[in-house]
């Protein structure tokens, strides 16, 4: 069995107060917050805005939510058992309910949604705890509470209570881990009117703000809440913690051997706790239990669990640290400010490791470089910002004589110390375990016709593993199956076909990605804001059979050709038919494909990508239509799902009456050029006292609209043989390469010779070219008669 280790976490930013990187992480909340997934219409509920964004364990709290479609009877759908009420005077954009928590509920961040006869809500985060949940009020009568409110443009908000000398106060916010926008600052005031504690919006709290103080004297203490800038953008929405309870930051070390026995230290506000974990066959991550002592709050703890070894360095070392060969995981603290922790990592001469260290992405105030050292100490390359990531990844190339080398995980900005957490990961090229993957999707919720059907796109990122992954959802509602649920060799994504039962309740599930070998790996929401703070939310996709409706609407394929293909340059036709349940009303039709949008430039590239060519909108009378597709002259991957999506409109285009699909196709890529070879194994004898020149020949056939000039290349040929290209003009299909074998070449046989041919669809742009497939040659030399 072939090991994997837990897939990379994405990640996503939040707000810095100064320091480097803060420009940086900016602008990555801006693309996520365009790149969420918008809510899907057909009738599903909206959620815009909860009273209280908490639930009290042991308790009941009164939720009231506002938006759309809740429908006659709806409900809250939550990942816990939780006894709800649905209160007298609810409507179908105002629903109250009353939520009791079992004493034994597990504190931590979790999604909430509400479910109608037409599907399930996109989520809103909720906190739940031990705290009273109570609206914002300018006086707190007892404490510790958690306050739920909004700061309202330029103005801040306070609020007040009576305290006693020597009590300890912790206050914190919870806003953009919830999903808000406010960049939280706070202020403490004393009885005298000065100010005795602040702080505003930490990385290491995910963009929100935490303040401690002892208080200095009995009287009444003010605690003022503003936006960082006086100009909250919208949503500002905050939940606000204050009194004595505890809360847990980070875990050492963050990643622990699956299966096996692990001593972990919990870092949070009451110090270190230390705790044990048992063996478990879960995957990816372990939420922990929280210490049996005491009032928690905030983000549950969690581990790593990983597939292959884990080491924990010990820190009072200053001598570089050995590392055992393969793919192997180090923790450790860095605790001396601008300093650096060394390791031996043995590797064979032009061998290629990949070196990545996770600091931020885990919650620690490191910001991480990585170096590696010559003999002497030099630098020989460094890196110190990843992909969208402060946390440095850095693949180096072993020198050819080399048997080992020196990398250094340095401290970029002063900030060591006992939280500056890291874990650096060694992955060899090769190494057992080293081809990885990770699944994404951007589809939160998939709400399912009685007897219809519902499509989910899955697409993987890979590094390292080619290999073709098998998919599930756990757990399916009843009556509910998948099909074309296989991501295929080599390619970059599916659609997975929903198909519903009769009828069906909602349920949340988690989808699996299972390799040929090795451990299925969870698929996360892309892009979602709690993947690295509660990594599980970003797994739970909401599915549901709706309701059975009057509305008579169905989808299927006219006259689609059995031969379908991909053909890059070319456009290729969608035609479908579909009744109208009414005499009013648009059918909009839209392409949707398994391809994960390449951009360029932060725009997609038109180059790469599948897309529609327009808009399709049909009125009046019309039965049929059809989506044109343009296919990309470089369009990478060897095969694609795609389908149609209908959206029956009301007139004015505002509301989406029901959505179907058409079936999936899954469809190959092929080259307008195709190249055939007269022989793939091509012998020659050598000349003691001249040059030989050996044809490779073949044929070439042009498909679609591909015309003009074509150049026939080989690759792959030692640097003394040289290969005259073949230039096949638009009017011919043979050609010739000719290879030129030098006086005394020794005989040998060359393989894995690399041939194909290339072409400029657009003689205006002659080096965007569109490629055949790449055939193998084998040239064999004998010796000279």
């Amino acid at each position: 069995m072939s090991h994997q280790r837990p897939p990379r976490v994405s990640i996503v930013g939040y707000p810095l107060p100064n320091g480097r990187g803060s420009v940086k992480i900016m602008k990555r909340l801006l693309l996520i917050a365009l790149l969420l997934p918008a809510p899907v219409a057909a009738g599903e509920p909206i959620i815009r805005s909860l009273n209280l964004r908490g639930l009290q364990v042991g308790g009941t709290t009164a939720v009231t939510l506002d938006g759309d479609d809740f429908g006659p009877s709806p409900k809250l759908l939550l990942a816990f058992p939780a006894k709800q009420i649905l209160k007298p005077g609810s409507t179908d954009k105002k629903a109250t309910f009353d939520v009791t928590l079992d004493d034994a509920a597990t504190p931590g961040y979790y999604h909430l949604r509400i479910v109608s006869g037409d599907g399930v809500s996109a989520p809103v985060v909720v906190a739940v705890d031990r705290l009273p949940q109570l609206p914002f009020a300018p006086t707190i009568d007892q404490l510790p509470a958690a306050l739920h409110g909004n700061v309202a443009g330029g103005q801040g908000v306070e609020t007040r209570w009576k305290g006693k000398a020597g009590d300890h106060v912790l206050v914190e916010v919870d806003a953009q881990r919830l999903g808000s926008k406010l960049r939280p600052v706070l202020h403490l005031y004393g009885p005298q009117k000065l100010q005795i504690a602040w702080a505003w919006t930490r990385s290491t709290l995910f963009g929100d703000a935490r303040l401690e103080a002892k208080l200095p004297e009995d009287g009444e203490y003010v605690l003022s809440l503003h936006d960082l800038e006086y100009n909250p953008p919208a949503p500002s929405f905050f939940r606000l913690r204050v009194g004595t309870w505890s809360a847990i930051d980070q875990v050492f070390p963050p990643a622990i051997v699956k299966g096996k026995n692990a001593g972990i230290e919990m870092l949070g506000t009451t110090g270190t706790l230390s705790a044990k974990t048992s063996p478990t066959e879960m995957t990816g991550i372990l939420p922990l239990d929280w210490p049996q002592k005491g009032v928690w709050a905030g983000p549950r703890p969690f581990v790593i669990l990983s597939e292959h070894p884990e080491i924990v360095r010990d820190s009072a070392s200053a001598q570089p640290m050995d590392v055992p060969a393969g793919l192997v995981g180090i923790s450790a603290h860095l605790l001396t400010p601008m300093g650096e922790d060394r390791y031996r990592i043995p590797a064979p001469g032009g061998s290629k490791v990949r070196l990545e260290v996770f600091a931020e992405r885990i919650g620690s105030p490191l910001d991480a470089g990585l170096v590696i050292r010559g003999d002497k100490g030099e630098s020989l390359a460094r890196n110190d910002d990843g992909p969208g990531s402060l946390d440095p990844v850095l693949e180096y190339t072993v020198p050819a004589k080399a048997t080992s080398f020196v990398v250094g995980v340095v401290d970029a900005q002063g900030r060591a110390g006992p939280r500056a957490i890291y874990r650096l990961v060694v992955a060899p090229q090769g190494a057992k375990g080293a081809e990885i993957f990770s699944l994404m999707t951007p589809t939160q919720r998939v709400a399912v016709p009685p007897g219809g059907r519902a499509v989910l796109p899955i697409w993987i990122k890979r590094q390292g593993y080619d290999g073709p992954i098998v998919l599930r959802a756990e757990p399916l509602p009843k009556g509910v199956t998948l099909e074309g649920a296989t991501i295929p060799a080599d390619a970059d994504g599916a659609l997975v076909t929903v198909l519903g039962a009769a009828a069906g309740d909602s349920t949340i599930a988690r989808w699996l990605g299972q390799p040929k070998s090795g451990t299925a790996l969870p698929v996360y929401l892309k892009d979602h804001p709690l993947q690295r703070l509660q990594p599980w939310l970003a797994t739970e996709v909401a599915l549901g059979v709706s309701a059975p409706s009057a509305l008579q609407y169905e989808l299927d394929w006219a006259k689609l050709p059995a031969d379908l293909v991909l053909m890059r340059t070319a456009k290729l036709t969608l035609p479908v038919k579909f009744n109208r349940p009414g005499k009013d009303g648009i059918v909009r039709l839209t392409l949707i494909t398994s391809q994960q949008p390449i951009v360029l430039n932060n725009q997609p590239d038109p180059n790469k990508n599948l897309k529609a060519e327009k808009v399709v909108e049909l009125a009046g009378k019309t039965l049929e239509g059809e989506v044109v597709v343009s296919v990309p002259i470089q369009l990478p991957g060897p095969v694609y799902d795609v389908t149609v999506q209908a959206d029956w409109l009301t007139p004015d285009k505002k509301t989406v009456l029901a959505t179907r699909f058409a079936l999936v196709q899954r469809l190959t890529v092929q080259s307008p050029l195709i190249v055939t070879l007269a022989k793939n194994r091509v012998e020659s004898a050598v000349d003691t006292k001249k040059a030989v020149t050996v044809k490779v020949e073949g044929k070439l056939q042009r498909k679609g609209d591909l015309k003009g000039d074509a150049t026939v290349t080989i690759a792959g040929l030692p640097d003394a043989i040289k290969a005259t290209p073949a230039i096949v003009k638009a009017v011919e299909s043979a050609f010739s390469v000719l290879l030129t074998i030098p006086a005394n070449t020794p005989p040998t046989e060359l393989k894995d010779l690399k041939l194909s041919a290339s072409a400029a669809p657009n003689p205006g742009q002659p080096n965007l070219r569109v490629t055949s497939a790449v055939l193998d040659v084998t040239l064999v030399l004998t010796k000279a008669p």
